[in-house]
């Protein structure tokens, strides 16, 4: 009998403590989702820069300003710092040799491919931002 008196003495209190539960409930599944789409869709910006900075619409070698754009904008995905510097590392190489082919070919206009640098550039940047322990950056050995 005294768990009847006691619901019904409270049960306006219950039932806002109740709305208030399901409520707080359909809001964090609502942050959560919106989050995982989030996620989704930086996953799928970073993937498709690689793929600018791999090859052009046309098929044919990328546009150097366009590469270098895209390695630019790799600063803004910090969760995939360890294996955005894993590629650049691994392009240096060749970017290195464009560089050092347009210095000395006169068809370029003189025009030389900064690719290179602005791939160092962003080296430094992302040492640098991965040394101040971000929480968004990935452990190194993944």
């Amino acid at each position: 009998m005294e768990l009847l008196e006691l619901i019904n003495k409270y049960n306006g209190t219950i039932a806002v403590v109740v709305s208030l539960i399901v409520a707080f409930c359909a809001l964090y599944h609502y942050v959560s989702v919106k989050n995982a789409e989030e996620r989704s869709k930086q996953y799928d910006r970073y993937h498709k820069l690689l793929e600018d900075l791999n090859i052009s619409p046309r098929g044919d070698d990328p546009f150097v300003d366009r590469q270098v754009a895209v390695i630019y904008e790799l600063r803004r995905f910090p969760e995939y710092y360890p294996v955005s510097l894993r590629i650049l590392y691994a392009s240096l190489g060749r970017w290195k040799r464009c560089k050092q082919a347009t210095a000395i070919n006169e068809f370029t206009g003189g025009r030389v491919n900064t690719t290179f640098d602005e791939a160092m550039l962003t080296i430094r940047y992302i040492k640098r931002k991965m040394a101040e322990k971000s929480y968004l950056c990935m452990p190194e050995d993944d």
